[in-house]
């Protein structure tokens, strides 16, 4: 009250009560902060003389100062007094009130303030600027990441319907963090049980006598609601919900509402219902809470899924692939958390170097397209996107109650954000290889090494589909390759060493390539002779790569990378055939032309109307769920709500009409 009113107060006329608690939504908003139901923080505008201009003002209980709420608050009430029509938000701060002061300095808005009869007074304009918006992207990436940090990297672990019975998931789930040994403590919870696995357990999670970071719930559906209130009370920061029977089936849509609404109103975050579980790696951690039968390699890559059957096959064929698992996450029905959320915690994750994602659906495109953008830029997003066909989002509806997009819809958001769309998982995975073990390719020429001219011609014809070039070298370097290989080898590019060609031959042909400038990456295709052991061209083929250029190879028709490959200190990746090969490097090597291009700016546009366009795209997609062509009429009011000037026209069925038409137009 001091702060507000610049004198102490001991209570508040019945005149300021009314004002300070009265909102009209218009000239006077408040937003609140809640915490368990408590009120911890409250900011509120209230408009001036001057339309235009309005004062702020807000407070935040001491135990939460400094956590960002007031900063959320200022950014929340701009966004709505920009919408009602206010410019400028103005304020008078006591000299003492130095949080207040580095509130409105951490938005990033450009503060005006001067010292006025004891006070200080500021004022900024709420128009957004590029730094308003830089400083309030990377707010908004940092308070998500490090909420998900007590979700991912628990400090201790509840698992609740921990059974003592083999081969129920809630006993899976124990024992792969017992048996993978994590670094914290893990309590069983179960009403009946006095242990599980020789650890005591405990009938409810308050009854645990530490502190617990996060609960995995693997209970029936009808006492999930109860799990999560007792985890509340014990002030448990993420729950993984394991169990289904929620949104994904007729009438479970409320009960699973229900439970984020008290996850949220808890300050817990809510993974599921109805996942697998999660897997960090990290040697500080070592959390298996899943129950595959799998346990994951560590390594540099990041994985969500919506499916959870699918996320347990795909974290075996990771590790045939020798492609380590930094965390993986089995979303479910994304209740709460969602690949928004994650984003931002694997770009601030040193531990994380590529994500990939399989999703069935998008519950805020546009967040995801802003973060994807950010967070591409140095890490690389490999996504595969169910529910691509009207059959496959009516499966997605009853498999994680989602709600697929149209899919020229989803295409264009992944060309804009920078995501590398691919349309099969084993394709996420080819990709993948490419990203996590060689360098980005500067451009998109290709040489083409092999021992069999048949799989260099289907690798030469899948580069034209794929957008990779495949250019005749120039005759120095035709003449030097010659040098290096038998004489009945072809070097124009394709090069084919003929099947005699030894371990040597490619690697000093492959050597030659990389040292030239007319190519930017290289596959090398070995078709296993009787005469050339494998393991030697192999060795060869990782000797040869540099580090300099992405090098891939095809060992015709063998799955899996060859042991021989992982000899160096960078994996080369390995397909069983070209055409694999040649798609994943066109793949990386498009998103590699991506990240050349300018990034750009968004620019403040007038004369925009973006409700009125988002409400004619609504009514269309209603209409026509998998997309479509818009109408003439549509098409025009659509570009014109984005002040794209347009000229008169009419839509006409006859001749006479249009010669009417044509001279009322002019």
């Amino acid at each position: 009250i001091q702060f507000r009113f610049f004198t102490p107060m001991k209570e508040l006329s019945e005149a300021w009560l009314t004002r300070l608690t009265t909102v009209d939504y218009v000239d006077r908003m408040a937003l609140v902060g809640v915490l368990n139901d408590d009120l911890v923080a409250v900011g509120r505008y209230d408009r001036l003389d001057d339309p235009r201009r309005a004062e702020v003002a807000f407070t935040v209980e001491d135990a939460h100062q400094g956590r960002g709420i007031g900063t959320l608050l200022l950014e929340h009430l701009a966004l709505a007094a920009r919408e009602r029509g206010i410019d400028t938000f103005a304020a008078e701060v006591l000299t003492g009130n130095r949080r207040m002061l580095d509130v409105f300095h951490d938005t990033a808005f450009p503060i005006e303030q001067h010292f006025e009869g004891g006070a200080i007074h500021v004022e900024f304009p709420i128009t957004p600027t590029e730094a308003a918006l830089v400083a309030q992207s990377r707010r908004e990436r940092v308070a998500e990441a490090r909420s998900m940090e007590r979700v991912l990297a628990p400090r201790s672990i509840a698992v609740v319907g921990a059974s003592r019975r083999a081969g129920t998931i809630g006993h899976e789930i124990f024992r792969n963090l017992v048996t993978g040994n994590f670094s914290g403590p893990v309590y069983p919870v179960n009403p009946t049980a006095r242990s599980v696995a020789a650890v005591r357990a405990y009938p409810s999670v308050v009854d645990v006598p530490g502190d617990v970071d996060l609960a995995v719930v693997a209970v029936p559906a009808e006492h999930v609601g109860d799990v999560l209130a007792d985890c509340a009370r014990r002030q448990v920061r993420g729950v993984v919900v394991i169990t289904a029977g929620f949104a994904e089936l007729d009438g479970g849509s409320e009960r699973q509402r229900e439970l984020v609404e008290l996850a949220r109103r808890s300050g817990m975050r809510l993974i599921g219902p109805n996942c697998m579980g999660i897997v960090n790696t990290s040697a500080d951690v070592r959390m298996n809470a899943t129950f595959a039968p799998v346990t994951p390699a560590p390594g540099r890559m990041a994985f969500a899924s919506q499916s959870g059957g699918l996320g347990i096959e795909l974290l075996h064929r990771a590790g045939s692939l020798g492609l380590g698992i930094s965390s993986f996450v089995s979303l479910g029905n994304k209740a709460d958390v969602s690949s928004n959320d994650l984003l931002p915690y694997w770009h601030e994750d040193p531990d994380t170097d590529v994500i990939l994602l399989y999703l069935e659906s998008f519950g805020n495109p546009r967040k995801f397209g802003r973060l994807a953008r950010e967070v591409g830029r140095t890490k690389p997003i490999v996504a595969v996107k169910g529910g691509r066909t009207a059959t496959g989002v009516r499966a997605a509806s009853s498999h994680t109650a989602a709600l697929s997009s149209p899919d020229a819809t989803v295409g264009a958001l992944f060309r804009q954000a920078g995501v590398i769309r691919v349309d099969t998982l084993e394709q996420l995975f080819d990709t993948a290889q490419v990203l996590s073990h060689q360098p980005l390719p500067a451009g998109r020429r290709l040489a083409i090494v092999s021992n069999g001219g048949g799989p260099a011609i289907l690798a030469a014809d899948a580069s034209d589909s794929f957008g990779l070039e495949v250019p005749e070298l120039s005759d120095g370097l035709q003449a030097e390759l010659r040098r290096l290989s038998s004489p009945e080898a072809s070097v124009r590019n394709p090069i084919d060493l003929v099947a005699s060609a030894t371990a040597g031959h490619f690697d000093q042909t492959l050597r030659a390539l990389l040292a030239s400038d007319e190519v930017d990456a290289v596959l090398a295709i070995f078709v296993p002779p009787l005469v050339t052991d494998t393991d030697d061209v192999a060795r060869a083929i990782v000797g040869a790569a540099d580090g300099t250029k992405p090098v891939v190879a095809c060992f015709l028709g063998q799955e899996g990378m060859p042991e021989a490959l992982r000899s160096g200190g960078r994996a080369i990746p390995s397909f069983a055939f070209p055409e694999s090969a040649v798609r994943a490097l066109g793949r990386v090597a498009g998103h590699a032309e991506w990240l050349r291009r300018d990034p750009g700016t968004v620019p403040a546009l007038a004369g925009v109307d973006a409700d009125a366009a988002r409400a004619l795209v609504d009514r269309f997609l209603a209409r026509h769920p998998e997309g479509g062509w818009l109408d003439a009429e549509e098409a025009l009011a659509l570009v014109g709500a984005f002040g794209v000037p347009c000229l008169p026209s009419r839509r006409v069925s006859s001749a006479t009409e249009a010669v009417t038409a044509g001279r009322a137009l002019g």
